[in-house]
């Protein structure tokens, strides 16, 4: 049987610490006096571009990159939270050059090589676009346990359109080669994991910010079970960090 595990890519095998970082040191005083935080700006600003890439998809199809819309929404996003005028582009150049280099998440590397090391074959399927994901896997020395990278500019549609994930069954088809097959989608978002699981993949949701001990008892906590519920369910896996939710794939299949 083949094993194949797509990942979602922002947020989930690479992370924005760097640019949080950045922002703290350029805005972080004046965040804080208006009672914000830099992560907490940082995450919100990319969450509505998230957003905005996803609308602009419904609306006419194919969006503007992400990129394009982080870049471009972000003089806005600090003139709301600060009260200023919109900074120029070149004013943000230390921020938003870092795009295009985002950090790899905790045990990444790790938890591509346990998979690739037990058959698995491993996507990634991404709103990003495919040459700097391809770029942000070369850097985290992963690039060798990627069979492909699907970005969303290609498909013409923003996750979580249902086009999406058939471009990744279409992968799976491929590398499957055939044989019979078991489909994966990891990611730390219950939304992408939503339409992943009604695409016919098993899912795994990675829960890096949480509370350890929240993680390893979720199915006893009362508003983790409420939060799955509203989105379809609890996933196949909820773990900790992608290493965790790795080892968990391969000991089921």
């Amino acid at each position: 049987m083949t094993l194949t595990v797509c990942f979602d890519a922002l947020g989930t095998c690479f992370t924005l610490h760097n640019i949080i970082g950045a922002v703290d040191k350029q805005y972080g005083e004046e965040l804080a006096k208006k009672g914000l935080g830099s992560k907490g700006f940082v995450l919100d600003w990319f969450h509505s571009a998230q957003r905005d890439y996803t609308y602009l998809s419904l609306i006419s199809p194919p969006p503007p990159p992400i990129a394009s819309i982080l870049k471009t929404s972000l003089p806005s996003s600090l003139s709301s939270a600060l009260s200023i005028q919109p900074p120029s582009s070149s004013d943000l150049e230390s921020i938003t050059s870092l795009l295009s280099s985002l950090p790899p998440s905790p045990t990444l590397k790790e938890a591509f090589s346990h998979l690739s090391q037990n058959g698995a074959k491993i996507a990634i399927v991404t709103n990003g676009a495919k040459s700097t994901t391809e770029g942000y896997a070369s850097k985290a020395g992963v690039a060798e346990y990627v069979e492909k990278v699907i970005s969303c500019d290609d498909v013409g549609y923003a996750k979580p359109h249902k086009e999406v994930y058939d471009a990744a069954n279409k992968l799976c088809v491929e590398l499957e080669d055939g044989k019979k097959g078991e489909r994966w989608f990891v990611a730390a978002h219950l939304w992408d994991l939503a339409a992943a699981k009604q695409a016919g993949f098993k899912t795994g949701l990675v829960l890096s910010d949480f509370p350890e001990e929240l993680v390893d008892n979720d199915e006893q906590d009362e508003s983790l079970k409420e939060w799955y519920k509203t989105y379809g369910g609890r996933p196949d896996i909820v773990g900790k960090t992608l290493m965790e939710v790795a080892q968990a794939i391969i000991k089921s299949s």
